[in-house]
């Protein structure tokens, strides 16, 4: 589709400038979340907060010592 109104565009103005609106229309799709306390948050800000930590807490690499026993020729 792209590529025909990119082809079409001098030819077809109104058509080009239909697509283009449409593809900067910022459209919200994320859900309200709920906190670690139980908590709904709504706003932006409280979403991101709430995204950081949940992510913090799982990529957060804590070393531990290593209790294997690697065998190899000896």
């Amino acid at each position: 589709m792209e590529l025909n109104l990119a082809r079409d565009a001098k030819n077809n103005k109104k058509g080009f400038y239909r697509y283009a609106n449409q593809k900067r229309k910022v459209k919200d799709s994320s859900s309200p979340m709920m906190s670690k306390n139980g908590e709904q948050v709504t706003t932006y800000k409280e979403k991101a907060e709430v995204l950081n930590n949940f992510f913090a807490s799982v990529f957060t690499a804590n070393p531990t010592p290593c209790t294997c026993q690697v065998d190899g020729p000896g």
